[in-house]
């Protein structure tokens, strides 16, 4: 048995096809299949049933998988180990988010981290949730900002911020109001991003316990070309206080508490459950805890801990 071996069973594991698991590892469909049938060969044993739509692990696969990870978690630490010994804060990091965080926050995160850390070059990618779980799986991210859901179970994650939803238009269509009703909604116009956006889904979810469906007049996905529709008269939106700035459009938006339903979105920073975050990582996240911090709604669990590997 090798590491090989090992990496292959895993990603066949987690992906149920070797399609996909091929994909996952930048490798030929066959060499999946070769390591696997070398794998059973030489102890004898059988790891997955197959059929046309892809394969299935047994109970001795579940067994071996949990040591599989545990392998290659104690692979990850020993690098981490040695890589220690040069600089610490040097080479690349890849780091995905969803839109919300790209809106203000990892600028100016980045913009943070850079002043700090010249050494560390930095990808910063957003797209929606699916994507950014594809890319950390096939090794494209390292880590990826995400609102939590059931998805999530295969990797580590580490909570980031807890913030509630609020309702944001313009001054004058918010003026004298210190919150807005899911109820009253019914009485503006509406727009939302898709339900292709997991904030639309839990924005629909919450609405539903209460008995409400909303019907809005505009689907967006993009938060800027959101956020301009709300400069109208008469217009609202549901929104997560990190994308909105006092800055932004000269001050011509404001927010207020949305109630009944009262939406809150936990936040976590995701990875790979047999990956270890680098010291640059863990740099950056302290960072954007920080400025995190400053904004108001948005709520830091163990403000100042440094994220554990």
């Amino acid at each position: 048995m090798d590491i090989r071996q090992i990496r292959c069973f895993v990603a066949l594991y987690e992906e149920g096809s070797i399609t996909r698991a091929a994909r996952r590892l930048h490798v030929v469909q066959p060499a999946i299949s070769q390591q696997i049938k070398r794998l059973e060969a030489h102890h004898d044993v059988q790891l997955f049933s197959r059929d046309p739509h892809g394969v299935t692990p047994n109970p001795l696969a579940h067994e071996f998988y949990r040591h599989c990870i545990r392998v290659l978690t104690e692979l990850e630490r020993a690098g981490a180990v040695l890589a220690s010994g040069a600089d610490r804060f040097s080479g690349k990091i890849r780091i995905g988010a969803q839109a919300s965080f790209h809106q203000f926050v990892m600028a100016r995160a980045l913009e943070a981290f850079r002043e700090r850390h010249p050494a560390v070059e930095f990808l910063s990618r957003d797209g929606y949730r699916s994507d950014l779980i594809s890319w950390l799986i096939a090794g494209d991210l390292e880590c990826a900002l995400l609102s939590t859901t059931q998805d999530l179970l295969n990797m580590q994650t580490r909570d980031i911020s807890t913030e509630a939803l609020v309702v944001v238009g313009h001054r004058d269509t918010l003026a004298d109001r210190d919150l807005v009703r899911g109820n009253e909604l019914a009485g503006f116009q509406l727009v939302l991003p898709s339900r292709y956006k997991s904030m639309r889904n839990l924005i629909d979810a919450q609405f539903g316990l209460q008995g409400l469906v909303l019907r809005p007049q505009l689907e967006i996905d993009s938060l800027q070309s959101l956020l301009h529709v709300t400069l109208r008269p008469g217009w609202l939106s549901i929104i997560p206080p990190m994308a909105l700035s006092s800055e932004l459009f000269g001050g011509a938006l404001r927010s207020v508490a949305l109630a009944e339903p009262a939406i809150r979105r936990k936040v976590v920073v995701a990875w790979p459950r047999h990956k270890a975050l680098s010291a640059p990582v863990h740099g950056f996240i302290d960072i954007l805890s920080e400025i995190l911090a400053g904004i108001p709604g948005v709520e830091i669990p163990g403000s100042g801990a440094a994220l554990a590997g």
